[in-house]
């Protein structure tokens, strides 16, 4: 995998390139051995053990210098997208750079063998069909190895997305009882004593449900559509909290277009209704914006509530997993390229959620 930047020292890369070196040479020389009928002959071992085990470690340290080379040479968004990518281009590069350590290094082992002994060893190799076989067979080894490390990261990728989709989207079809038996109490008292607000709290409710149900049939929504189920969700709670909640939402047109994982925005403003604003007296206002900055999506989502240092409800049952949730879902569906943060303000907190843009056709 290509980093642009590697906390492990020079010493510790090298050691691991030795490490590889020697089971690598071992086999090989297995391979030499069955193909000549000399892999029973102990004085055969000896003579080439050291032989194999520097041409490997030439290999080893090829690939190494390669790779740092390319690490340095390309851009931190390059590295960044190649590393991640689940595309055939991304393996072509990673085998390229492996083909090449391995082509480099026998190149340099073989030169470097020659000056530093009376033995041949470039004319040794070009009249030999054996070792000639042997190089082919170790690049297409090193080739294959390198192609199935990529499929099995790649399929791994997915099912760890697929899975943490899976997970989220129950914990989400999960109705929080409290929420759900609150709404259901405050109509029943509104129908009492002012019928026409119990009609539209019912109404709101069963368009909040019907747009999460929904949701939870797709991987992928638009900020449009989620939008549109968080002003349910925050109408049906004005409705009850009346004039302790107040919100705006203001969003560009190319923003509301925009990709977005399903329920990803609603927790958000769940935590800034639950942490923020229902434990404060006089209640608050909730500000949400989204803007498409530099090819990225910043949803914003304010409130002037207690913020973050203000005292702490007891956490109900299934709480205080919203952010934890949401960070490993940006981390699994885009890697390093999206990001959640929160802020405190003069009043209250801003969450801002960044992830890459892309318009859902």
């Amino acid at each position: 995998m290509l980093k642009k930047h590697r906390q492990e020292p020079l010493w510790a890369q090298l050691a691991v390139g030795a490490a590889l070196a020697l089971p690598i040479g071992s086999v090989m020389m297995l391979i030499n051995g069955l193909l000549t009928g000399r892999v029973g002959d102990p004085g055969w071992w000896r003579a080439s053990f050291l032989f194999n085990l520097f041409i490997c470690l030439c290999v080893a340290y090829s690939m190494l210098a390669i790779t740092r080379a390319v690490e340095k040479l390309l851009p931190a968004a390059s590295i960044e997208r190649i590393s991640e990518a689940a595309d055939w281009r991304a393996a072509l590069l990673i085998n390229a750079i492996a083909v090449s350590g391995v082509v480099l290094g026998c190149a340099f082992s073989l030169s470097l063998y020659t000056w530093l002994t009376d033995w041949d060893a470039w004319g040794s190799f070009m009249s030999h069909s054996v070792a000639q076989t042997e190089f082919l067979a170790f690049v297409m080894v090193v080739a294959a190895a390198n192609w199935f490390w990529w499929r099995l990261r790649v399929r791994q990728d997915r099912l760890l997305h697929q899975a943490m989709e899976a997970q989220l989207r129950l914990l989400q079809a999960q109705i929080e009882p409290h929420f759900l038996f609150n709404t259901l109490a405050n109509v029943q008292s509104l129908l009492e004593r002012d019928t026409p607000r119990a009609r539209l709290m019912l109404e709101t409710f069963t368009d909040y449900l019907r747009a999460s149900l929904g949701q939870l049939r797709h991987t992928d929504s638009t900020l449009e559509a989620e939008l549109a189920m968080v002003r349910s969700y925050l109408t049906l709670l004005q409705i009850r909290m009346e004039d302790r909640l107040r919100f705006d939402i203001d969003a560009s047109d190319e923003a509301l277009a925009a990709a977005l994982p399903t329920l990803l925005l609603q927790p958000l403003v769940e935590n800034a209704i639950e942490h923020g604003l229902e434990p404060k007296i006089e209640g608050g206002r909730i500000r949400i914006r989204a803007r498409v900055v530099d090819g990225q999506l910043d949803i914003c989502v304010d409130d002037d509530g207690l913020g973050l240092d203000g005292p702490r409800r007891p956490r109900k049952r299934g709480s205080g997993m919203a952010l934890p949730n949401i960070h490993d879902r940006l981390r699994t569906r885009y890697g390093g390229k999206a990001t959640l943060t929160l802020a405190p303000q003069t009043v209250g907190t801003q969450a801002t959620l960044s992830i890459p843009y892309r318009a859902l056709a």
